[in-house]
């Protein structure tokens, strides 16, 4: 296994754009008007000889079954490359996603100092005349609030909007990634002082993920999250955290199977530990056996 996974999904949707192209570009001469009313076999009349006729037929349906299979085939090599480079782009439209969010609140963050400088040196503007000025007589204007930040490439771009309550604070983050005419969004609010998170995500091929967290006054937290994909089928994922990073998590599966985990506290570092799945959940999924009962005969 190499040390390092290097993933170019630009060359993986390429070729699942160009095996699909090539695959459409076999057909239309197949569907040719022409073609097909003079393949049926009876076109001797036209043709003027019943073996030309044969021999035409017999083309048309060699190469009916043989570029049919041929576009099939293409298709759904195409399907197998994008399917590839669209997993690893979905697993990077979520980190860019939190990285253009977490560029937005430094901006924020940095905004928010520069204007309580500059809203200082307003209120003392008294103090800054003479050739020794205090610092903050240096502070400029910063104008607007920073709410959109966006990082534009040569297939995509990613953008960040902040929504900010009446005291400045971040109460909502919107990030759309585009990439190829593909995009991921994701939707985040907070509420009760922060304590409590909903996220939203919609990914590239229709699936969605609903997150709801609450952090708890003792530094605990509960959190449900739902995965919904493209057949809506519904998986649930619960988790109840404790201060020292112990808890429990329990998973329904779409078909109604649930698996139950716990895990231990932090270790001296703060690293959270694995989750484990309890006896009793492994006993509770273990598949029925079958009966292999006797009863005679050869």
């Amino acid at each position: 296994m190499p040390d390092k996974l290097k993933m170019n999904y630009n060359l993986l949707n390429d070729a699942k754009r160009d095996l699909h192209q090539l695959a459409d570009d076999l057909i239309p001469s197949m569907d040719d008007d022409a073609f097909q009313g003079l393949g049926d076999g009876t076109s001797d009349d036209i043709l003027g000889s019943s073996d030309i006729s044969y021999a035409v037929y017999t083309l048309h349906s060699n190469a009916s079954y043989t570029m049919g299979k041929a576009k099939d085939g293409l298709t759904k090599l195409g399907d197998s490359f994008g399917s590839v480079g669209e997993a690893f782009l979905q697993f990077d439209a979520e980190i860019a996603q939190g990285m253009n969010a977490t560029n937005s609140s430094l901006a924020l963050s940095n905004w928010q100092r520069n204007k309580d400088q500059w809203d200082h040196r307003q209120s003392h503007l008294d103090e800054c005349v003479g050739d020794k000025q205090p610092e903050f007589c240096s502070a400029t204007d910063p104008g607007a609030a920073p709410l959109d930040q966006t990082i534009v490439t040569d297939r995509g771009n990613i953008h960040t909007h902040l929504t900010l309550d009446d005291k400045g604070n971040v109460i909502k983050e919107e990030t759309t990634v585009t990439y190829d005419g593909k995009t991921y969004s994701s939707v985040t609010t907070y509420g009760d002082d922060r304590s409590h998170i909903v996220t939203d995500s919609t990914y590239p091929d229709g699936s969605t993920v609903h997150n709801d967290t609450k952090i708890n006054p003792d530094g605990g937290s509960h959190s449900s999250s739902t995965s919904t994909d493209t057949d809506h089928k519904v998986d649930t994922t619960t988790t109840d955290l404790n201060k020292d990073g112990s808890g429990t998590q329990t998973v329904t599966n779409s078909d109604g199977t649930k698996h139950v985990f716990t895990r231990t506290p932090d270790d001296w570092r703060g690293t959270s530990q694995e989750w484990v799945e309890t006896p009793e959940s492994i006993e509770d999924n273990k598949p029925p056996e079958e009966d292999y009962t006797y009863t005679g005969g050869y």
